[in-house]
C-alpha cells in the first residue's frame, strides 16, 4: 500500500496531504524539526521510487572536484561531502562490500534558502542499476538527520554498491535549479 502511494504521488500532479500518505503507514514517515524550526519529513519511497528520475549516466564526482569527498571510515563506512549540487551524483567511493542490510545513514542538507527546503533522495545501488535498496527522500532543511535503510543489497568487488544522492529540490523564483549542499556518513 505504501508503495502504490508513493508512486502515486509520484507520477501524477495530484496533491496528496502528507497526512494521508502518514495514514497509509505511519511508520514511513518521521517530522522532527532542524535547527531553522522547518519540518522535516522522511518517506521511505520503496526501490523503485525515484526510477523516472534516473539519467542513463548520472555524474560520478571525484575528490578532485571536491564535491563528494570520502574521509577516513577505517574500511567500514563512506562519507561525503558536496557542494551546488543540482541534480544527483554517486559517492565516490562504494559501501564496503561486507556492509549490506541495515545501513543508517546521517545527512546534512540544505538548499540555502529558508523557505524553500532541500528535497533529496537518497538510494544505495551497483551502477548497473540491477541491485538497489529502497529510495529514501528526505524533505527539508536539515543538519544532522539519521535515516535508516533495511535492504541495502550486498555489492561484489567487480559490482559495488555505491550511494546515489538526487537533488530534487525545484527551481527558484526565476526559474534557476535550487542547488543544494551537504555531507553525511553511514554508521
Amino acid at each position: 500500500m505504501k508503495r502504490q502511494i508513493a508512486t502515486l504521488l509520484m507520477s501524477t500532479s495530484l496533491a496528496l496531504s502528507l497526512a494521508s500518505v502518514a495514514s497509509a503507514d505511519s511508520s514511513s514517515i518521521d517530522n522532527t524539526s532542524s535547527a531553522a524550526s522547518s519540518e522535516v519529513q522522511v518517506i521511505n519511497l520503496g526501490a523503485t521510487g525515484n526510477d523516472a528520475y534516473f539519467t542513463s549516466n548520472p555524474q560520478i564526482i571525484t575528490a578532485d572536484n571536491s564535491v563528494i569527498t570520502p574521509m577516513d571510515t577505517n574500511g567500514q563506512n563512506i562519507s561525503y561531502s558536496f557542494k551546488k549540487l543540482s541534480d544527483q551524483i554517486f559517492s565516490s567511493s562504494p559501501l564496503p562490500v561486507h556492509r549490506y542490510g541495515n545501513i543508517s545513514l546521517t545527512v546534512v542538507q540544505d538548499s540555502g534558502i529558508s523557505s524553500i527546503p532541500a528535497d533529496v533522495n537518497y538510494q544505495f545501488l551497483t551502477k548497473d542499476y540491477k541491485k538497489k535498496s529502497s529510495v529514501i527522500k528526505v524533505y527539508g532543511n536539515v543538519n544532522g538527520k539519521t535515516i535508516n535503510f533495511s535492504d541495502v543489497p550486498q555489492g561484489t568487488a567487480s559490482n559495488p554498491v555505491y550511494l546515489l544522492i538526487g537533488n530534487h529540490t525545484g527551481t527558484d523564483g526565476d526559474g534557476y535549479q535550487i542547488k543544494i549542499s551537504g555531507n553525511g556518513y553511514t554508521n
